[in-house]
Order: structure tokens, then C-alpha cells, then sequence
């Protein structure tokens, strides 16, 4: 009867723990910048895309002088989509991969 008293309390102090650990997590998180900071780890900004937007609006404009700029734009929008930031979801198939190839050395070994 000892035994079970005692793994109750331990499971309500630990459920107390954990509680206090969500809430300071939510609170934390509620925050604005935290939220903006979390937002762009999880999908950073892409150039190519402003790039892209910025050329598309000046190939419409009805102005003759902005389709060289535009073509420019469009053209560095290209150049820039191999060099995107590095984002968590990209970050983590690297990691497999790597996981990957070392599992298949050390079966080699």
C-alpha cells in the first residue's frame, strides 16, 4: 500500500512538473518575436520568389523601358533558386541522408 501511495505522488509531482513546463513553454511562445523568430526557422524567406514577383510586376507595367529590368529580375530569380536558406525540413532529409550513408559504410565494414 506504501508502494503505490508513494508512485502516486510521484506521478501527481510529475505531472505538476510537466505542467509548469507547458505553461512556461506557451507563455514563451506567445510571445511576439518568438513567434516571428519560430515562423522563419520553420520557412525562412526566399529571395528568388521577391525576385520573381518584382520582375513579373514589371514585365506587366505598360511601360516598354522596364521589360530589360524585369528580364534581369526573372533571369536572377533563376540563378537565386539553387541558393535558398536552409530551412529545419531541409536540414532534417540532410541529416537522413547522412545517417543513411553511414549506416550503408558500416555495413560494408
Amino acid at each position: 500500500m506504501k508502494e503505490k501511495a508513494r508512485l502516486a505522488k510521484a506521478r501527481a509531482a510529475a505531472f505538476a512538473r510537466t505542467s509548469e513546463d507547458r505553461l512556461s513553454v506557451a507563455a514563451g511562445v506567445a510571445n511576439p518575436s518568438t513567434t516571428q523568430s519560430l515562423r522563419m526557422a520553420a520557412k525562412p524567406p526566399d529571395v528568388s520568389r521577391t525576385l520573381r514577383k518584382a520582375g513579373a510586376v514589371l514585365i506587366i507595367s505598360p511601360d516598354p523601358f522596364t521589360d530589360v529590368p524585369a528580364a534581369a529580375l526573372l533571369g536572377a530569380s533563376i540563378a537565386m533558386k539553387g541558393r535558398e536558406a536552409a530551412s529545419i525540413e531541409s536540414l532534417a532529409k540532410e541529416a537522413a541522408k547522412a545517417a543513411r550513408a553511414i549506416r550503408d559504410l558500416h555495413s560494408i565494414l
